[in-house]
C-alpha cells in the first residue's frame, strides 16, 4: 500500500523539477488511469512539442504504439501503414500511396511509431523523398538504447557495468567504445537476443556475458519471446520457452559494480531485489526503466531510497506515449 509519507519521501529526494513534474504525472496515471497526464508530460518535454500542438497529425506504423496513442490524441485522424489496413482503435489505416494523393498530405505531422531501428530508416528515406514532415514517437536516444547514458549527473569515468537487458548489446558496445577502460556484466536471457549480443561484443575483451534473466530467486521462468518486437520480450506465465534467471547478489557475489542499467520489461523491481546486497554495498549510479507496471513508479524509487536514503533521484521521458520513463539514482 502506498503510504503519503512515502510519496514525500520520494519527491523529496527528487533533484530537479522535470523530475518532480515528471512523478507527479505518472503518478496520478498509475493511480487513476488518466492518459491526460501522459499527454502533458510529452507535450511539456517532448522536443516535438509545438508540432504535436499546433499541427494535423496522423501516424505511421499501425501496430502497438499507434494503438496506444490514438487512444488519447483527438486530433488524429487516420494511420498510415505498408502492409495493414482497415482500422486501428476506430480509425481508419491507409497506405502512404493514399496519403499522398491527398491534397493537404503536406500540412500533416507524420508520427513515426516503428521500434525496429532497421525498418525506421527505410520510413524516413522515403518520407523524406517526398518532402513530408515527420518526428519519431522514440527519442533517437532509445533507438539507439542510449538513453540510460543521458543524464550529465552520471559523470561516467571507468565504470563496473551491468547491462541488464542487453537485447543486442549495443548499450554495452557504447560504453566501452567511449569509456575504454570499463567493464561489462551482460544479461540477455532470450536466447536468440543472446547470440546476436555475444556477436557484437567478441571483439570486447572486457565484457562478461550472462544467458540469464535478473530476479529475485535463482530458478526458471516461463518467458514470452515476442518474435514481431524482441525487445518487449517478458517474464509470463503463458510464455513459449523457459528461461534461467538469477539473482544479481549471487551472479557477482565478489564483484565490483559502479553503474546498473535495467530495462526489462516489468522485471525491474524483482531484479533489484536480488542485487539488494551489491547496491546497499557498492552504491552503485542506476538508470532503470520506471513504466512496465503502474507501481514501478513508486516501487522501485522506495527500495533504492531504502538501500541508500541519500541517492539523488532523476527522472526522465524518451517517447510520445506512457513508455521510456528511466529512473536515475545517483
Amino acid at each position: 500500500m502506498l503510504q503519503e509519507d512515502e510519496i514525500k519521501r520520494i519527491y523529496t529526494a527528487l533533484a530537479d523539477e522535470t523530475s518532480r513534474n515528471i512523478f507527479r504525472h505518472r503518478l496520478l496515471y498509475s493511480l487513476y488511469g488518466d492518459r491526460k497526464e501522459i499527454t502533458k508530460i510529452v507535450y511539456e518535454y517532448s522536443p516535438a512539442q509545438e508540432l504535436l500542438s499546433n499541427s494535423k497529425i496522423c501516424y505511421y506504423g499501425a501496430g502497438v504504439g499507434s494503438g496506444w496513442l490514438v487512444r488519447y490524441n483527438t486530433n488524429v485522424t487516420f494511420v498510415i501503414d505498408k502492409y495493414k489496413t482497415g482500422e486501428i482503435e476506430g480509425w481508419p489505416v491507409i497506405s502512404l500511396d493514399d496519403f499522398l494523393k491527398l491534397p493537404d498530405c503536406k500540412e500533416y505531422v507524420i508520427i513515426i511509431t516503428v521500434g525496429k531501428e532497421n525498418v525506421l530508416k527505410e520510413i524516413t528515406a522515403e518520407l523524406a523523398k517526398h518532402d513530408l514532415r515527420y518526428v519519431l514517437a522514440y527519442s533517437d536516444l532509445q533507438y539507439s538504447q542510449l538513453q540510460y547514458f543521458d543524464l550529465p549527473e552520471l559523470k561516467l569515468q571507468n565504470e563496473f557495468f551491468v547491462d541488464a537487458g542487453a537485447l543486442d548489446g549495443n548499450t554495452t558496445r557504447y560504453l566501452l567504445d567511449h569509456f575504454k577502460k570499463n567493464h561489462a556484466y551482460v544479461f540477455e536471457p532470450n536466447p536468440q537476443q543472446f547470440s546476436i549480443t555475444e556477436k557484437n561484443l567478441k571483439t570486447y575483451p572486457n565484457t562478461e556475458l550472462f544467458p540469464y534473466g535478473l530476479y529475485d530467486r535463482d530458478t526458471a521462468l516461463c518467458f514470452d519471446v515476442r518474435s514481431y518486437d524482441a525487445s518487449s520480450a517478458r517474464i509470463s506465465e503463458n510464455g513459449s520457452i523457459q528461461i534461467e534467471v538469477r539473482r544479481l547478489d549471487n551472479l557477482l557475489r565478489d564483484k565490483k559494480v559502479t553503474f546498473i542499467k535495467m530495462d526489462i520489461e516489468g522485471s525491474e523491481l524483482a531484479a533489484l531485489r536480488g542485487g539488494e546486497k551489491i547496491i546497499r554495498e557498492q552504491r552503485p549510479k542506476l538508470a532503470v526503466s520506471v513504466y512496465h507496471k503502474p507501481e514501478d513508479i513508486w516501487e522501485i524509487p522506495r527500495l533504492l531510497l531504502d538501500c541508500h536514503p541519500d541517492y539523488q533521484l532523476y527522472l526522465r521521458h524518451y517517447s510520445i506515449s506512457y513508455t521510456e520513463t528511466v529512473l536515475y539514482a545517483v
